[in-house]
């Protein structure tokens, strides 16, 4: 905090510079100001006197008009504007002084003050004639009006025409004056111009010779020149500072080149061993998604392939072929690498398996429901990610439901995602179950009932690393009321490329 106030070095010589600019700026200023101002009161108090009996003159005029219209036409708008100009002169008439004066100028201004009262009676005698209807009295007070107020012109006339004269010796004494002020005013702005210019360039040199020194030093280390000679700069101010430090950072980036080379090979290492890192991460990822798909839960297949027995043995053999076809479709689907995408179309076609296996199983009891936007069919999509969201419906919503159950599955584009809906009347959760689903499975119960051994969280994470996306809620919603029912949203964000299907 100290050096900011230390009056020294290239401060001291910028404030010293700056001082005695603002100080010629100042005077020349100041002189400009002080003589216009003088020009200018002169000006006015002659535009002043000149303006004021214009007005007055016209304040009369307007009155005389609006007097002979009401008296001509005896409308309301005429005595409006009859009114308003006898205000007005009324007004005017009391700024004039009516002492006793001994110049002639002030002789008739005094006149012309009683001229406008006698004015303004006369006309508001005529007004008051013509309202009651008495034609003779008001012809008479409008004539005397009239006289009054062609005397009333005359007299500004006269004091115009001499305030002109005396205002034009007046001008022509304030013209020869501000030539002499223009003229001095140039020297002066001159003088103080070629002086700021010998000032700039005196300390511009100065101030600069030694930065174009620095500077071409600088722009020699720029290049990896570093092998040269320190600086030699006399000088009392920051520059000098400015020079040692530089030398000083010269020094250093050399001893410090081979430093920041050992270090780039080090982070080079670094990076590679990252690189080995990451393909190992990808190679485990790889095994567990295999390890995934490997889960084929035996109970559901025996439950399956025992109905499907059944089914052969009640009925013919047609009914029980496309049962086992289909189950072979969904284990097949199942087994697929689940990294590779798959159309919208090849996912309902799988969920469609699914449930058909189920209505075979348990007859009627649940019903199914499909409403898809065809445009949207062949959008591509991570694997497996419906069927672990109908399975669930079924699982924890409807399979110990005593009423008839209800599955729909909904696909709908919107501004910004695909929906994939799937709504069912179940049992329904709270809020906790919910998010025990969403954040974390039951893994007993994943292992036990889910046929493809790919559960909720499973979807969700793979979503969120399919589309780079961090938010779960920007990956599913779940709203779900007991003994109401629930419905499961999934998110697909909708790019350029799904776009362009439609």
């Amino acid at each position: 905090m100290k050096t900011m106030y230390r009056f020294t070095g290239i401060r001291k010589q910028l404030i010293m510079y700056y001082l005695i600019i603002i100080l010629l700026l100042g005077i020349t200023s100041l002189f400009s100001y002080y003589n216009a101002k003088i020009v200018l009161v002169k000006l006015n108090t002659i535009i002043t006197d000149y303006v004021y009996l214009n007005e007055l003159n016209n304040d009369v005029n307007n009155l005389m008009v609006g007097l002979e219209e009401y008296l001509s036409t005896k409308s309301s708008e005429a005595l409006l504007n009859y009114y308003t100009s006898y205000n007005d002169l009324q007004a005017k008439s009391m700024d004039i002084p009516r002492e006793a004066v001994l110049e002639l100028e002030g002789m008739m201004l005094k006149n012309v003050g009683f001229m406008i009262d006698n004015l303004l009676l006369e006309t508001d005698n005529a007004v008051r004639a013509k309202r009651e209807r008495i034609s003779s009295e008001y012809i008479a007070y409008f004539t005397r009006s009239n006289e009054i107020s062609e005397y009333i012109k005359l007299y500004i006339n006269n004091l115009l025409n001499d305030k002109l004269q005396k205002g034009s010796f007046r001008y022509d004494a304030l013209n020869k004056n501000m030539t002499f002020i223009s003229y001095s005013n140039l020297v002066i702005i001159i003088g103080s111009v070629i002086f700021n210019i010998f000032l700039v360039v005196i300390f511009t040199y100065r101030l600069t010779k030694p930065i174009i020194q620095l500077s071409q030093s600088a722009e020699r280390v720029s290049n990896g020149i570093y092998d040269i000679e320190p600086l030699q700069i006399e000088s009392n101010d920051e520059i000098n500072i400015l020079t040692k430090a530089f030398d000083k950072m010269v020094v250093s980036i050399r001893n410090h080149i081979d430093e920041i080379k050992y270090q780039a090979e080090i982070e080079k290492k670094l990076q590679e061993q990252e690189l080995q890192n990451f393909k190992m991460k990808s190679l485990l990822k790889d095994a567990e998604l295999k390890s995934l798909q490997s889960q084929i839960n035996p109970h559901f297949l025996f439950n399956t392939l025992n109905a499907a027995s059944q089914l052969a043995m009640m009925e013919g053999a047609d009914r029980s072929s496309e049962l086992i076809e289909k189950t072979a479709e969904l284990f097949r689907y199942n087994l697929r690498k689940l990294e590779e995408p798959v159309t919208l179309a090849d996912e309902i076609r799988n969920v469609g398996n699914y449930m058909y296996i189920l209505k075979t199983r348990f007859g009627n009891k649940i019903d199914f429901y499909i409403d898809v936007d065809d445009s949207l069919l062949q959008v591509k999509v991570p694997c497996t990610i419906i069927q672990p969201i109908v399975e669930n419906a079924y699982i924890h919503g409807l399979e110990d439901l005593e009423k008839q159950g209800e599955i729909h599955l909904n696909i709908r584009k919107t501004l910004q995602h695909i929906i994939i809906e799937v709504r069912d009347n179940g049992m329904g959760m709270d809020e906790a179950r919910v998010r025990s689903i969403i954040e974390a499975e039951d893994a007993t119960l994943l292992h036990k009932k889910h046929v493809s051994g790919i559960g909720m969280q499973n979807v969700i994470n793979r979503l969120k690393l399919f589309y780079n996306i961090t938010s779960i809620n920007d990956v599913i919603e779940i709203d779900s009321k007991v003994n109401v029912g629930t419905t499961v949203m999934l998110k697909i964000p909708l790019s350029e490329d799904v776009m362009a299907l439609d």
